[in-house]
């Protein structure tokens, strides 16, 4: 039994770890239509592009560039743009610069010195230069950086040229398949997503609020967001947008409408589902009672329970246990809760139904082979669990291999609680 009981553990912890790691990445919330949606292959951007702008230069340098005694030109040209010396960093890079070996680095470092230091032209003419020299480098965005150098351009002499426009015109209705033309280019609204949250987690180590080009930035991810995502991540950037200086009340209070709109429409399915499962439990309640008054009725027997009938009745009574808990998750879930609050809060729920439905069997009948009792309730669990998830589970979006590691896990804990609470038949 030890060999089995390590194989168990070893199963659990390769189940468990792919399981914990997706966990971290997991985007979730409510979409544009009202229903609650996950996504495994999207991080929390505000999470880090607020990180971003709560960091500073230096500290930023020193986390990502630090060596000790580090001499080189291009680490102390590094140094004095970040200290804000750009004049002393540019001139190191241009030292480097005229070695003649056309770095990529070299020529991006010097666009966004030279931005730093507010010399525009420039800037954009060493980013460009950088593209020809390494297109895909910073995941192939860098256009981007020249279309917000060219807007700062124009700026310069029309102030209030983003009252008007948006640096990124987006239509009125979209996907992440949506194609848009930029420059003469077609981008999807998913390239043009991934090139705004790597431009501005670069973008807000330098430039704090107030910024309108950044805000400009925010407002267009922000609708990105709300329209392919969550609106819950809408809201975060929408606030982040009006801290740079984003006021167009009139596109705020269209996102904002939208925002609630979506919301309302979750809570109000969550609360329809609820009230489903209040209904369908009080009406197995309803016949279960029924079904124990006639039981007194007849003369007590204690004839011997199969191992089947013994496996079946408690997963009967784990199913019931988990629906009578459904309105405890469903208020959980309402604050968008992470999923795995689900199979949490299971683990506190099975032992209440092993012990309920144990003492209900005990008065009944006589359990004559525990460890074979055992492993059938354990099996059947993961049988039911796995027709409960393609019957109801897989309608929450939540992830199959997610899924069968908590079923796992959840089929130990019943086995062990199981023979711990079955030590007096052996």
């Amino acid at each position: 039994m030890k060999i089995i009981y390590k194989q168990l553990l070893k199963l659990l912890l390769i189940l468990l770890i792919p399981s914990l790691t997706q966990a971290c990445l997991w985007l979730e919330g409510t979409n544009i239509d009202g229903d609650y949606k996950r996504f495994d292959d999207k991080i929390i951007s505000s999470m880090f592009l607020k990180r971003s702008q709560n960091t500073t230069p230096q500290k930023n340098f020193k986390q990502r560039f630090y060596r000790e005694n580090n001499q080189t030109a291009e680490y102390l040209a590094l140094q004095y743009i970040m200290k804000g010396e750009y004049d002393k960093g540019i001139a190191k890079l241009m030292e480097i610069e005229k070695e003649g070996k056309k770095l990529y680095e070299m020529a991006s470092n010097l666009g966004t010195a030279y931005e730093l230091q507010g010399n525009i032209p420039l800037a954009i003419e060493w980013i460009e230069e950088g593209i020809k020299r390494n297109a895909e480098s910073h995941g192939g965005t860098e256009w981007l950086h020249v279309l917000i150098l060219e807007t700062k351009l124009e700026l310069e002499n029309n102030a209030t040229l983003l009252e008007h426009q948006h640096i990124i015109t987006l239509p009125y209705h979209f996907t992440e398949t949506t194609t848009i033309k930029i420059k003469d280019k077609n981008y999807t609204i998913k390239e043009v997503r991934d090139a705004l949250f790597y431009q501005l987690r670069e973008r807000l180590i330098f430039v704090k609020p107030k910024d309108k080009v950044v805000a400009d930035l925010l407002y267009t991810f922000a609708k990105i967001e709300e329209q392919t995502t969550i609106v819950e991540e809408a809201d975060k950037l929408l606030v982040m947008a009006q801290e740079y200086g984003f006021d167009n009340q009139t596109e705020i209070d269209i996102i904002y409408h939208n925002l609630n709109k979506s919301i309302t429409n979750m809570r109000q399915k969550a609360a329809f589902s609820t009230f489903l499962i209040l209904i369908l439990v009080v009406f197995l309640l309803i016949i279960f009672i029924k079904i124990r008054k006639k039981r007194r009725k007849k003369p007590i027997t204690k004839p011997i329970i199969s191992p089947l009938s013994f496996a079946f009745s408690i997963n009967v009574y784990i199913v019931m246990f988990t629906i009578l808990s459904m309105p405890l998750y469903s208020f959980i879930h309402l604050h968008l809760t992470h999923t795995s609050m689900l199979y949490i809060l299971m683990i506190f729920i099975y032992p209440l139904a092993i012990y309920s439905v144990l003492n209900d069997i005990e008065k009944r009948y006589i359990i004559p082979q525990p460890k074979q009792h055992i492993l059938y309730s354990s099996t059947l669990y993961i049988v039911f669990s796995t027709v409960i998830y393609f019957f109801f589970l897989k309608n929450f979006n939540i992830n199959v291999f997610y899924h069968f590691g908590a079923t796992i896990v959840l089929a130990i804990c019943i086995f062990f609680f199981l023979k711990w609470r079955m030590k007096r038949y052996e």
